[in-house]
């Protein structure tokens, strides 16, 4: 395992969120048909329902497809998580990399207190360590 996997992981999950924030905005009514942007009217009504409905359609692909990365790589991740013995590094990994807080928050759920370097030092030494 590498902290470029464990960052992977948390960049595909960061992108499913985003996937599905856009999905949830593109469910708001449409009010009006698109028209030139020139301030004249085209003589064909655009069909902004059908290029939502198919951009609704795509992103859906797309999302299950990253889902289906996240859930390979968390099956990777939590493999190589029974093989480490150091369970401060164990818990850093889940509440930084698998459960998406923050470094302060973190380091606060860990020792107890917030702090930005310390986990983040605990880690990147591990891995130095490792390799």
């Amino acid at each position: 395992m590498t902290i470029d996997k464990l960052e992977q992981y948390y960049g595909i999950s960061s992108g499913i969120e985003a996937i599905e924030q856009e999905i949830a905005t593109l469910y708001n009514p449409i009010s009006s048909p698109a028209g030139k942007t020139d301030g004249s009217f085209s003589s064909t009504p655009g069909d902004p329902t059908a290029r939502t409905a198919m951009r609704i359609i795509q992103l859906r692909e797309k999302l299950e497809q990253e889902r289906e990365r996240l859930m390979d790589l968390a099956e990777e991740i939590e493999q190589w998580l029974t093989t480490v013995s150091d369970t401060e590094i164990v818990s850093i990994i889940r509440w930084h990399y698998l459960l998406r807080c923050n470094w302060r928050v973190t380091n606060l759920k860990v020792y107890g207190y917030p702090d930005y370097f310390y986990s983040r030092q605990k880690v990147i030494a591990y891995f130095k360590r490792e390799s």
